[in-house]
């Protein structure tokens, strides 16, 4: 992931990136521990899991209480979204792939990737520079006008 693409991936506010799509972010700037809120390299750590009870974010002041799967309620993960497309409607030159797929298996998160599709589109007014896997066209509705698929798939993006 080089230039102008952003590698979104499911991060903890510690940002210990070491499973799933937080090992993969390291080939693109992710450190492999800390970095923060925003954009790191090419890439941006969305939160949505916790790993340390009583963790306090230091950017935020925000406490996770919960550790393991769906340790990060889905009203903190939608604010933590608008926080992403904050940051991509700031930054219109770049494109922010995300690194969620729709499949039946449950993320390490705890979520499935339907109830990921909902937080990331219920309500929301998606920017045009935010990319999701192809596989999300099963969710989709006519009415949803943002990008559903990696046309030019960045090296890096397949499972």
């Amino acid at each position: 992931m080089t230039g102008n693409n952003i590698f979104v991936y499911g991060a903890n506010p510690e940002f210990r990136n070491g499973l799933g799509a937080a090992k993969v972010a390291r080939q693109f700037g992710a450190k492999a521990y800390g970095g923060g809120r925003g954009i790191v390299g090419n890439t941006y750590g969305l939160i949505t899991k916790n790993l340390t009870a009583g963790f306090i974010e230091k950017e935020t002041g925000i406490q996770y209480d919960k550790t393991g799967y769906r340790s990060v309620s889905p009203k903190q993960i939608s604010e933590n979204i608008d926080e992403l497309y904050d940051c991509a409607r700031k930054n219109p030159h770049l494109k922010f792939f995300l690194a969620y797929k729709h499949d039946n298996a449950r993320n390490l998160n705890g979520y499935s990737s339907k109830d990921m599709w909902e937080l990331f589109t219920k309500d929301k007014d998606v920017p045009e520079n935010i990319r999701f896997h192809e596989t999300f066209k099963a969710l989709a509705y006519p009415e949803h006008k943002f990008r559903l698929s990696y046309e030019n798939e960045p090296s890096g993006l397949s499972r």
